[in-house]
């Protein structure tokens, strides 16, 4: 998966100051993967660290939104970030898809209110003040691509030529040994 690239620049320094250093002091370094498009990351900390520690996991990413207050009362829900790869058009067209099918009576409308200052902006309209947020969010992470699983298989051909999957330390230190091979300097 996508990580913040300055975490794994401390990650690899820490790495070539500290070669014997401990699996958690790396993934404290290295927290959890990074999506490009944002999201929530909703994997508890045992499963991230696992799928650190076996370079095989899951990861599973929800869109970020906020509740915003209309008159009287009224309020939006306005999705401000997507899962990693999920189309914004084919998200809107799937939610209402399922608005025209009745399989989610409670929304009035949906539309993508997205610009050059707000990227994404999906506004969510309930039919009342009376619907209850949360239970809304949740059949809508359950039922469209506002909610995605991610496999996470770190499984890379090393520099012996064989392929391996290996863990969150291994991966690093086999990066680490194929730039020390191939970078050389010339004066």
């Amino acid at each position: 998966p996508p990580h913040n690239v300055a975490e794994i620049c401390d990650a690899l320094n820490h790495l070539l100051k500290y070669p014997n250093v401990s699996f958690d002091k790396l993934v404290d370094l290295i927290p959890g993967p990074d999506f490009p498009t944002g999201g929530i990351l909703v994997e508890n900390r045992e499963n991230i660290i696992e799928a650190y520690r076996t370079g095989r996991g899951r990861f599973r990413l929800r869109a970020r939104y906020i509740i915003e207050w209309l008159k009287h009362g009224l309020f939006q829900i306005v999705v401000t970030e997507i899962p990693y790869h999920v189309q914004k058009s084919r998200l809107v067209d799937r939610i209402a898809e399922l608005m025209l099918a009745r399989k989610i009576p409670h929304l009035r409308d949906i539309r993508d209110e997205s610009d050059h200052e707000n990227p994404t902006r999906i506004v969510i309209e309930p039919r009342s003040n009376r619907v209850d947020k949360s239970a809304l969010m949740d059949h809508l992470f359950a039922t469209t691509s506002l909610e995605q699983s991610y496999r996470v298989n770190m499984n890379m051909i090393g520099l012996d030529g064989r392929p391996k999957v290996f863990d969150l330390k291994g991966a690093l230190k086999e990066w680490l040994d194929f730039r020390i091979a191939t970078v050389t300097v010339s004066y």
